[in-house]
């Protein structure tokens, strides 16, 4: 395996434990998980519907998991997806209904959704196929 290669592994291995402990912190210790969003926890049934944060991160740790075990290409791409929608929706929460602009937020989720669109194409092959 190239340097290259190796190293675009690690990136992915690294995104797949962030996710998977911001997972585990939404579901052990949601206050700090929403402090780290910047928001507030939430209280009664919109407490119910914020937890639901903690399943995004499940997701994405659990589909570059798949991603890192089978090395097919849809599930690099499905990690990737829930990234790039989140920083969508961020900007879309600046742009039409007046909320702070989070580059740091936005540039993370972007960043990590190209790395995992990245390794789709370096690492990844199509679903069924050897090597």
């Amino acid at each position: 395996m190239t340097a290259r290669r190796s190293l675009l592994l690690g990136l992915v291995a690294i995104i797949g434990l962030l996710m998977a402990a911001n997972a585990a912190l939404w579901l052990l210790a949601p206050t700090r998980a929403a402090e780290a969003l910047a928001m507030p926890l939430l209280t009664g049934p919109a407490l119910s519907s914020q937890m639901d944060i903690g399943a995004f991160f499940l997701a994405a740790a659990s589909f570059i998991v798949m991603a890192l075990i089978t090395r097919e290409r849809p599930w690099f791409i499905a990690a990737a997806v829930p990234l790039l929608a989140a920083a969508g929706y961020r900007t879309a929460a600046f742009a039409f209904h007046g909320a702070p602009f989070l580059v740091g937020m936005v540039g993370i989720e972007v960043a990590m959704g190209m790395v995992l669109i990245i390794a789709s194409r370096v690492l990844g092959r199509r679903p069924g196929s050897r090597g």
